[in-house]
């Protein structure tokens, strides 16, 4: 959590955006954040009216998030920006303009558009993004972070756990989805697997500071990990799931790119997909560069 320091916050102005910005003002209170933005992206058709909706729009925004703020910590700057062109395209430019760590934004369950545009945010954006349902209570009371043993996870774990200090909390639930790929086996052999697994989970906890949060380990066999994860979060009364968006093969009971986007699409939870942190520079150098390009072909028109 140290490093979500500059973080952004995606706004609809629907009426959604309320329980979006109370969540918002939770993750604030953390104590981590020194500067939270609020931001509202304008089609590029608004026309000649852009001037007039933009001014307008933001005191609208402005008198919608302030009162949500009530004792935010001084030391956090509050900005708010309504920005003009593609949605996604203009969302992830500001993203990397503006250097953010962490990216909020609604998830409406209800809406094929919203959970697109989510999706698309958590594979591409330089930063984690943290998708927050409608309707969510803004807390943390039980995280759980579907782990398969790779660098991703361990970053994932780390974030989770210290968020579980920063929020009161003692633990946090590690959850490894195994799955059985034999086609013959014998009496005690399920035991056996397990057993492998719990050794691999050893190995892999050593190494990271947990930041003295107890690690709650589960062992779930299943051979859709989405939906293992969805189970499991539902049965333990999670409130946030930490996910990497990337890991291993699936040989090794794992979370692909495509596991994640899977319980992107479905999550009725709160989820923070972590990014892998220094994996996405290609990303964040190619989305200024383009940047750079588009002022420059401006500036030759």
């Amino acid at each position: 959590m140290h490093r979500y320091r500059h973080v952004m916050v995606g706004l609809a102005c629907t009426d959604g955006d309320i329980g979006l910005i109370q969540y918002a003002a939770m993750v604030a209170h953390l104590g981590t954040a020194s500067e939270v933005r609020f931001v509202h992206v304008l089609p590029s058709s608004a026309g000649p009216s852009a001037a007039h909706d933009h001014d307008r729009i933001l005191a609208e925004l402005q008198a919608e998030v302030q009162p949500q703020l009530c004792g935010l910590p001084e030391t956090v700057q509050v900005s708010y920006d309504v920005l003009t062109g593609p949605l996604l395209d203009r969302l992830l430019a500001f993203v990397a303009e503006q250097q953010v760590d962490l990216l909020l934004v609604g998830h409406g369950t209800g809406s094929a558009g919203r959970r697109a545009l989510a999706r698309r945010l958590s594979m591409k954006a330089p930063c984690s993004v943290w998708m927050v349902p409608d309707d969510s209570q803004a807390a943390i009371r039980r995280i759980l972070v579907p782990i398969d043993f790779s660098e991703h996870a361990a970053d994932s774990l780390g974030v989770a756990t210290s968020m579980a200090r920063l929020s009161g909390q003692p633990e946090c639930l590690a959850l490894h989805v195994y799955f059985n790929e034999a086609v013959i086996t014998y009496e005690g052999y399920d035991q056996v697997l397990r057993g492998q697994e719990e050794q691999a989970y050893r190995k892999f906890i050593a190494p990271i500071n947990c930041q003295s949060a107890q690690v709650v380990p589960l062992f779930e066999e299943g051979a859709n990990v989405a939906h293992v994860v969805g189970r499991v979060a539902e049965r333990q009364g999670a409130d946030l799931i930490v996910m990497a968006t990337r890991g291993r093969s699936r040989s090794a009971a794992i979370l692909l790119g495509s596991v994640t986007e899977e319980v992107i699409i479905n999550t009725r939870v709160p989820l923070l997909v972590v990014k892998h942190f220094g994996a996405r520079l290609g990303v964040l150098q190619a989305l200024l560069d383009r940047r750079f390009r588009q002022k420059g072909d401006l500036h030759t028109d």
